[in-house]
């Protein structure tokens, strides 16, 4: 109950308006819902219904362009991803598939478009995803990325978004480790 008065306390010394309902109680579960909001939508979204049929190693991958999914670092964001298991890629129109890739993988994605805080300009976004991995014809694993009603990763890259579903289909693949100039800058500066 000491806690309780003491965050009221607190909570009443910062500037602005609040209102209080004058119970106490009533006024501490308003406070924990509201923290238990806050803190659900911080947290990132996780991979909607992963199946991995094959737990194997994979080291190369062919990935079939879809020209409909109209996001400019979804491609580059998903090889990198890749790239981070220790797993080659390349890219081909669909319908071109060489004999030499026999492990595909297909994807599907919805953009969304917006308005960032304090911009007046529209950005693309990814809502939803799906990735589906094949070893000639036969299907490995499929995942799917979807945006939360609470989702605070709306403007996080493809990459960042693409990441756990990358996770999840190559189980096989640790990760090696990220040696790209931004995570280099963030460890030498402790963050």
């Amino acid at each position: 109950m000491r806690t309780i008065i003491i965050a009221t306390l607190l909570a009443s010394s910062l500037s602005g308006c609040i209102v209080t309902s004058g119970n106490a109680l009533v006024d501490a579960v308003g406070l924990v819902g509201s923290t238990a909001s806050s803190v659900r939508a911080m947290t990132p979204n996780s991979v909607q219904n992963p199946i991995v049929y094959s737990k194997d190693p994979i080291h190369e991958v062919c990935i079939e362009w879809n020209g409909s999914v109209a996001l400019s670092d979804f491609v580059p964001g998903l090889q990198g991803e890749l790239q981070k298991h220790g797993v080659q890629s390349r890219v081909y129109d669909a319908g071109t598939q060489s004999l030499a890739c026999p492990v595909t993988l297909s994807y599907v994605g919805y953009v969304k478009w917006d308005t960032k805080v304090f911009t007046d300009a529209y950005t693309p976004y990814l809502t939803y995803a799906a990735l589906t991995l094949r070893r000639e014809g036969r299907v490995l694993g499929t995942a799917q990325y979807r945006l939360g009603s609470f989702g605070q990763d709306k403007w996080a890259s493809a990459g960042d978004k693409l990441a756990p579903l990358i996770d999840a289909l190559f189980p096989g693949n640790p990760q090696v480790a990220d040696n790209s100039p931004d995570n280099m800058r963030s460890a030498a500066n402790g963050f």
